[in-house]
């Protein structure tokens, strides 16, 4: 009875808070309330969703919180004040316990980004033949008023090897299925096992980099790089699939940011946008953000993707995947293992 009474009290002081444009700081105390009184992750998104920001909420505010332990759909609803309040003046001082130490020099900033480029180039020949499963939740929504309406489940079988992917499917909305992957329409992400980081970081790319802030990851501190790759130098490739036989290629570029782990110098996040989208290919918008973590294969460690989150934005339909990847084992082997520390 305590602790229902103490959701509703606090559920009543968010109601309160949207009223009226609100501070940064009264956000970040709010949702560190929620996490430390372990509200549920639906009821504090939706008490969000109905406040109004007078400051500007910036990525890194967002991304400590989640290494605090901000669910997934508090997150959302973060995001979209972030989005809401871009045009508002920025808060005079960062939050409490998140004030940012200073800035790296250019020698730092320039050696952190080499450090994380060789490390980038060295990941696909370091990884072990292996199969994980890769469970995709999917949305869509038809209005272009991002009302997201489910859609089909997909869980499939990833084996990794002789550094190729091989995709073989195994449910769909939890019943069978011997289709292939790509049969089963709707949008597909593939190439999350090095693909990206091989763009970006490619010694021929010419990569334009720049240090833009530190934030909280995993609860370690980051450096987090603002990249764009020109397509007429290493290109991103696109593909859509109109049906079974059609499918058509193209090539944009591509810029986002990556997360660079402060003590490894590896990247643990990269979000990255599509960029000069020929106007005639149905895409119009093409967006990841992906996260690695480190899992066990064979007794080893290695750092793998653990989530994805992919938006595909075609002329009719705006297309939404979370990408989960588990139960990492040895390639032929059925040892299986979980994320952790």
């Amino acid at each position: 009875m305590h602790l229902r009474l103490g959701a509703v009290v606090f559920a009543a002081c968010l109601a309160t808070m949207a009223s009226d444009a609100v501070p940064v700081n009264s956000v970040v105390a709010a949702v560190r309330t929620s996490i430390a009184k372990k509200h549920k992750d639906a009821a504090t998104a939706e008490s969000l969703d109905g406040m109004k920001l007078a400051q500007r909420l910036d990525d890194r505010v967002i991304e400590i919180l989640e290494s605090e332990g901000a669910g997934p759909q508090t997150l959302g609803a973060l995001q979209r004040l972030r989005d809401a309040s871009r045009l508002l003046p920025a808060p005079l001082d960062p939050p409490p316990g998140m004030a940012p130490p200073p800035p790296p020099s250019s020698e730092e900033e320039n050696r952190t980004w080499q450090d994380a480029a060789g490390k980038a180039q060295d990941y696909v020949r370091s990884l072990p033949n292996f199969v994980c499963t890769e469970t995709i939740h999917r949305w869509a929504d038809a209005s272009g008023r991002e009302d997201w309406q489910p859609s089909a489940t997909i869980v499939a079988d990833l084996t990794y090897f002789g550094q190729k992917e091989n995709y073989k499917l195994l449910t769909v909305d939890g019943k069978r299925s011997d289709r292939e992957l790509p049969d089963v329409g709707g949008a597909i992400s593939q190439g999350e096992f090095g693909s990206i980081l091989a763009t970006i970081f490619h010694s021929g790319a010419q990569t334009e980099f720049r240090w833009d802030h530190w934030t909280t990851l995993h609860k370690r501190p980051t450096s987090v790089y603002f990249f764009r790759v020109a397509a007429a130098l290493h290109p991103h490739e696109l593909w859509f699939r109109n049906g079974p036989n059609d499918l058509i290629k193209t090539v944009a570029g591509l810029h986002g940011y990556v997360y660079v782990d402060a003590a490894t110098s590896s990247a643990m996040r990269i979000s990255s946008i599509a960029e000069d989208i020929p106007a005639d290919f149905p895409v119009r918008r093409s967006s990841t953000v992906l996260d690695y973590d480190y899992a066990d294969i064979g007794g080893t460690r290695y750092l793998l993707p653990f989530r994805a989150e992919v938006r595909i934005d075609s002329r009719n339909l705006q297309s939404l995947n979370a990408v989960e990847f588990r139960n990492y084992r040895k390639f032929q082997a059925e040892t299986t293992v979980s994320f952790g520390k």
